[in-house]
């Protein structure tokens, strides 16, 4: 979504991502980058305790991998501006399919370019809803 000027968005726009299939390598490269060791995302058996019963990817890597998900262009992409409102509404487990799926809820113009606000949403495969959020970006006004 983000790949073009501000000039060219509209509110209403949408955009579906390709979908991301969650490995077992994903949780354990999250945890030791991020230092999130945390026996619920890192240890099965612990896990299998739990009321999820299996290992869950972090929330903030479920955020990492929908913002991966997202098309950015340069120069079209000034900057992430902001993220609000983050929810995890559920559980993203190994070998799930994720995708996400962008609204533009408001645009507005910036001494440095357009401001663009989405929400996001991030879903399984039957749509239904793991996580969301709103995401302020500045774009690139035409010259």
């Amino acid at each position: 979504m983000f790949d073009r000027n501000f000039e060219s968005f509209n509110v209403g726009d949408t955009y579906i991502s390709s979908s991301r299939t969650i490995r077992p390598e994903d949780i354990d490269i999250f945890a030791e980058w991020s230092g999130d060791h945390y026996p619920l995302h890192t240890d099965e058996t612990y896990a299998k305790s739990t009321r999820y019963g299996e290992r869950i990817l972090h929330g903030l890597g479920t955020l990492s991998i929908s913002f991966g998900l997202i098309p950015l262009k340069a120069p079209e992409v000034i900057a992430l501006y902001g993220l609000d409102h983050v929810r995890f509404l559920r559980p993203v487990t190994i070998g799930m399919a994720i995708h996400v799926r962008l609204v533009c809820t408001n645009l507005r113009h910036h001494e440095q370019g357009g401001i663009v606000q989405v929400h996001m949403t991030t879903e399984d495969h039957d749509g239904n809803p793991l996580m969301s959020a709103v995401i302020t970006m500045l774009m690139r006004r035409q010259s």
